[in-house]
């Protein structure tokens, strides 16, 4: 037997089932936010439950709530009004909602692929979640490799042989070990293959990651696209930056 939503999780259908046109307000993001911190998991399910039935609702937590929840809880880290616990929690239930959603928005047969690759020692992967799903959006498959060891990366991505390989950095501690990573995947990948760097890290410290030894450093999913030889539809994009969003406290 299934049990009766909470509260909370009522307050939220009941403002998400509104339907796509429905106006993002400070107290859903609010909501939102409280869902993927709440001990009770159940908000959370509630979400991604609906979103699972109804793909423009998915579209509109994809493309608008969740970016602004990801600030709302940055925020709340600055500011001191959260504690580490609560960040840690939400971020990572955050960045599965992420990728359970975008799953709803496959690329069309015989696209070629790319994969992002977030590294083992960065903190950050929402920025990197959110970007897969953007391009995955405009019609190009994106894996997303998470805190593996260099081996791992270097068999996985042998294997998939994608267009281009996307790195994901966040902070300037993270683009200082960007270099030898870059090394290993050129080394040790025998197929050629574009290396496009970036992330929050861009902001601040620009010039180090177009000094990592990548091909390409830059937010611009459609610039990092076309560099890898990948055709994205016309379609539009949120206002949030592409590769990412985040800080390094």
């Amino acid at each position: 037997m299934t049990a009766a939503p909470g509260p909370l999780a009522i307050r939220l259908l009941r403002d998400l089932q509104r339907g796509p046109q429905f106006g993002i307000t400070p107290n859903l993001i609010a909501l939102v936010e409280r869902a993927m911190i709440d001990v009770d998991d159940g908000p959370r399910r509630a979400i991604l439950d609906l979103a699972g039935r109804r793909s423009d609702i998915a579209r509109v937590l994809l493309d608008r709530v969740f970016p602004d929840v990801a600030r709302l809880l940055d925020s709340g880290w600055q500011d001191d009004r959260l504690s580490f616990v609560d960040v840690t929690i939400a971020a990572t239930r955050l960045q599965d909602a992420i990728r359970t959603l975008s799953r709803q928005s496959p690329a069309p047969r015989g696209a070629q692929s790319l994969t992002m690759i977030v590294p083992r020692w960065e903190q950050h992967g929402l920025p990197a979640a959110f970007a897969a799903d953007q391009l995955r959006a405009l019609g190009a498959p994106t894996s997303v490799l998470a805190g593996l060891s260099g081996p791992d990366l270097v068999r996985i991505t042998s294997r998939a042989a994608p267009a281009g390989i996307l790195i994901s950095v966040a902070s300037y501690r993270s683009v200082a070990q960007l270099p030898e990573l870059i090394r290993t995947l050129r080394q040790e990948i025998s197929k050629p293959i574009p290396i496009v760097v970036g992330g929050p890290a861009m902001a601040l410290n620009a010039q180090e990651c177009r000094r990592s030894g990548a091909d390409l450093a830059t937010n611009d999913i459609r610039q990092a696209a076309k560099f890898c030889d990948i055709q994205l539809s016309d379609g539009h994009l949120p206002a949030r930056c592409p590769m990412g969003a985040g800080s390094d406290r």
